[in-house]
């Protein structure tokens, strides 16, 4: 298990992506009740720039939580840069070899 965590830009993407998706929903909604296409749109563009914002921050909050996250067991080992290539294929090897890898990972990163 990879410790990951969302950077701005996903967040972003995803609140974007979310937004579209809940504002045509509301625009949609609001049309049905009132049939007025202009109080529809104007309703979604307050909308669509409200929670867009909203949901950022609490994506942002979110990744400060850690209710219901698993933290990596070599998370707080003090490595100073990224692994290479084959600094990869050592630790792969030296987990096969202490027993906690039962199979070949080579497609894993």
């Amino acid at each position: 298990m990879a410790t990951l965590k969302d950077t701005h830009y996903r967040s972003i993407l995803k609140a974007l992506s979310w937004r579209f998706l809940a504002t045509a929903t509301t625009v949609l909604i609001v049309f049905a009740f009132t049939r007025k296409l202009v109080l529809s749109a104007g309703v979604g563009a307050v909308e669509v720039v409200t929670k867009l914002i909203l949901y950022y921050f609490h994506e942002r909050i979110w990744s400060f939580v850690g209710i219901g996250t698993k933290k990596h067991p070599l998370s707080s080992l003090p490595v100073e840069r990224p692994l290479e290539q084959n600094d990869m294929q050592e630790v792969k090897n030296k987990l096969k070899d202490l027993g906690y890898i039962s199979e070949d990972l080579n497609g894993c990163a």
